[in-house]
């Protein structure tokens, strides 16, 4: 008998590489790429916010030389996180420039490997050796000179921002068909450092913001995003454009990328004993429930004590309002300018300076349930930030969560050993509360 001949093995095949990231040519592929950016730019400042949040400078056993180079850590990591809120209020301005509403959705962290075609991971580390390494591949110059090959993938934030250059050139350039009708939007209501009270030419908490309304803002947008982040080069300091339309304003030389090499060299000079006692014991991507759009392979730590849950829980419900009031700043809607002026100043300031930070300060002195760990503040964002058309609905809405937030924080300061700051967040969430409903009223 003639033994059967056995079968070949079955070889799947290779997956095809993927294409090559192709330039903008309509306006379709610069809101795409602008409401990408828009996200990146939110996960990045919260990922220089929490690496701050991971620092203390008072800890007990940190000398005082040392003390005071980890003070200067958190110090620079909030002036960056400052910065990337300035680029993603400035993305912001081109999105609603371009005709598109604004983007302050983002998933949650950690996001899966590519994401967003960027060969980077997006996560939430706290301060030392691979938060650095991650900062710094983030903030890195591009190395290719122009015109560059093509790539599957972004290595950089800045080879995002190169590819939008090139298409708000090629948009918006004389002769191009879309060039007179690009920045339809051009003069839908933006932020600008005229909001917050600075004149032109003034900094802003190292913030510099000014409206796009034609190409040479919208690449001056560009261009302050680079050079604040990646440093500038040579060619960008001598752009035109940029040179007469930020005529008077101070860019800050002293780039992201090169605040974040220093961190590291100034961190590997520290003594073993002094980086160990200066980093708070907080996790790697913190959350509070688990999401479905995280990256499944990524180690994260699920809080398991009831107090380090609720108190997450409020924190970020607060932190998610003050997008709701960004979404309703920007762009057309019936929002007043008396409206829009309130959004802003609740947001910017009783929100966010004496709810969202102090929640934060509180959370990494909360025990996260695992017995190993600190809990910390996770950015985690419930659904989608709706840009709401209507104010009459939003207004109602807004004294609704605030008095829910207000009722959540005065609950939990009932509770045993919970931190006394929570009873004080309560009466300052009740205190913003009133002020919004006396608004309503007083602003039918």
């Amino acid at each position: 008998m003639i033994a059967p001949t056995p079968a070949a093995p079955v070889t799947a095949p290779a997956a095809p590489a993927p294409p090559p990231i192709a330039p903008i040519t309509t306006r379709e592929d610069l809101i795409d790429a602008l409401g990408r950016a828009a996200e990146i730019e939110h996960a990045i400042m919260c990922q220089y916010l929490y690496a701050a949040f991971s620092l203390d400078f008072m800890a007990v056993g940190l000398p005082a030389p040392d003390s005071e180079t980890v003070r200067g850590f958190a110090m620079g990591l909030l002036l960056i996180a400052r910065q990337e809120m300035e680029h993603l209020g400035l993305v912001t301005n081109l999105l609603v420039a371009v005709g598109a509403p604004p983007n302050f959705d983002r998933p949650n962290l950690p996001l899966p490997p590519f994401y967003y075609q960027l060969d980077l991971p997006l996560a939430l580390l706290p301060f030392g050796d691979e938060f650095l390494e991650l900062a710094i591949h983030l903030e890195r110059p591009c190395d290719q000179p122009a015109p560059h090959p093509p790539h599957a993938y972004f290595t950089s934030v800045a080879a995002i921002y190169e590819r939008l250059r090139d298409g708000l050139v090629t948009l918006g350039s004389p002769g191009a068909p879309t060039a007179a009708t690009l920045f339809l939007g051009g003069a839908a209501p933006q932020l600008d450092n005229a909001a917050f009270g600075a004149g032109p030419g003034q900094i802003w908490y190292d913030i510099t913001l000014f409206a796009v309304t034609d190409l040479a803002t919208a690449l001056a947008a560009i261009d302050v995003i680079r050079v604040q982040g990646e440093g500038a080069t040579p060619q960008l300091l001598a752009a035109p454009m940029q040179a007469s339309v930020l005529a008077g304003v101070r860019v800050d030389t002293t780039s992201h990328y090169a605040r974040v090499l220093a961190m590291r060299e100034q961190w590997k000079a520290l003594a073993p004993a002094s980086r160990a006692a200066a980093l708070r014991p907080v996790p790697a991507n913190p959350m509070s429930y688990v999401h479905g759009d995280v990256d499944p392979d990524a180690t994260c730590c699920r809080f398991l004590d009831p107090q380090a849950v609720a108190l997450a829980s409020l924190g970020v419900r607060t932190y998610e309002l003050v997008l709701l009031m960004l979404a309703r700043i920007y762009g057309a809607s019936d929002a007043t300018p008396d409206d829009r002026e309130m959004y802003r100043v609740i947001a910017f300031f009783p929100l966010m300076t004496t709810v969202v930070r102090p929640v934060g300060e509180m959370l990494v002195k909360v025990p996260a349930g695992d017995g190993v760990h600190s809990a910390a503040f996770t950015f985690e964002l419930d659904g989608p930030i709706r840009a709401y058309p209507e104010r009459t609905s939003f207004h109602l809405q807004l004294g609704e969560r605030l008095d829910g937030l207000a009722r959540g924080f005065a609950a939990l300061a009932q509770t045993p050993s919970v931190p006394p700051r929570v009873a004080f967040v309560a009466k300052n969430v009740a205190y913003i509360r009133d002020r919004v409903l006396a608004y309503a009223a007083a602003h039918p």
